[in-house]
């Protein structure tokens, strides 16, 4: 990543999408897995110059986040910016919203203050993001879906195979009408835990249903082939977790959702990361609007999305 020096003391604007994730390769490091970025719904970042450094985060996030850049960089004292959160994902959904907006936060004031950091740096020692998974922080650069490696010796995970899913398409994304119960930080990681690696055979039959089926569909814009294997592949990702959480989805809730789409019709549904959202897949823009008729009744929360295939989008005035 370069960003030009004249862009010291400018107003920089980032937006960026939301990630789906398919399902993990394993449940230990490095993990492994595959997902794809969506255009909403939208993270959105300001930063202005200012007397002195401030932000309208209520949390540690922004200041933590300009402090490793200080360190990064040698500088004795945060950047006098104001960095303003205009528009965030919700949290705890399924959707990376931590990743996304730690990155867009990171990039806008490296790009603010016209350093030249390379990507992984800015993942990894800046954002802090990119240590279970990768592809959130591949997305966030490059857009479309994203499969990354589960090979050792890595600080971010690499890039197997990048995917462009045809304009065309379209997916829901759905939560239960039901609380769904969320996992995040320390009761995340006492999940994985008590779940050590997983065993070799499954880590190979989702490698092989990825390798074979999954990426061969998408590459080919093969629809039904697409939302049979990511159907496939994300139970099975999720019976990973069948010992922490009693089955491939993580509550009854979402379960009961995942039932009633495939009873309604739907394809290609799965769980995106830990839920509540809960994704289906259709062919066209018609067949989602159908497709949402017949679920209004339900009450179920829809918002109907396309495939991010662009990276974030930059802007420096």
């Amino acid at each position: 990543m370069t960003s030009p020096s004249d862009h010291f003391g400018k107003t920089v604007r980032i937006a960026t999408g939301s990630r789906l994730h398919f399902g993990l390769v394993d449940t230990a490091s490095p993990f492994g897995g595959v997902g794809v970025m969506i255009d909403r719904p939208v993270t959105e970042v300001v930063v202005t110059a200012a007397e002195q450094f401030s932000c309208t985060d209520s949390t540690n996030r922004v200041s933590d986040i300009a402090d490793r850049l200080c360190e990064v960089l040698g500088l004795a004292e945060r950047p006098a910016c104001r960095i303003e959160i205009m528009q965030r994902a919700p949290s705890h959904h399924g959707l990376g919203t931590g990743t996304q907006l730690s990155m867009a936060v990171a990039e806008s004031m490296v790009v603010f203050l016209g350093a030249d950091l390379s990507g992984e740096l800015l993942t990894t020692e800046i954002a802090d993001r990119g240590k279970r998974s990768a592809v959130g922080s591949h997305g966030y650069f490059h857009g479309g879906m994203i499969y990354e490696s589960s090979d050792e010796g890595h600080s971010l995970n690499a890039i197997v195979q990048r995917a462009e899913l045809p304009d065309q398409w379209r997916v829901l994304v759905l939560r239960p009408t039901e609380s769904a119960p969320t996992v995040s930080g320390t009761d995340e990681q006492n999940q994985f835990d008590r779940l050590g690696s997983a065993p070799a055979s499954q880590r190979e039959r989702l490698q092989k249903t990825v390798g074979e089926e999954l990426l061969p569909a998408a590459l080919s814009c093969d629809f039904e082939a697409f939302c049979d294997s990511l159907h496939r592949y994300n139970h099975d990702s999720g019976l990973l977790f069948d010992r922490v959480q009693g089955g491939p989805y993580s509550s009854r809730a979402i379960a009961d959702l995942v039932d009633l789409l495939q009873s309604s019709g739907a394809t290609g549904v799965g769980q995106s990361s830990w839920g509540p959202s809960v994704f289906c897949w259709c062919e066209s823009d018609g067949s989602a609007d159908e497709l949402m008729q017949r679920l209004q009744a339900t009450g179920i929360r829809i918002q109907k999305c396309r495939v991010e295939n662009q990276p974030r989008q930059i802007q420096v005035t």
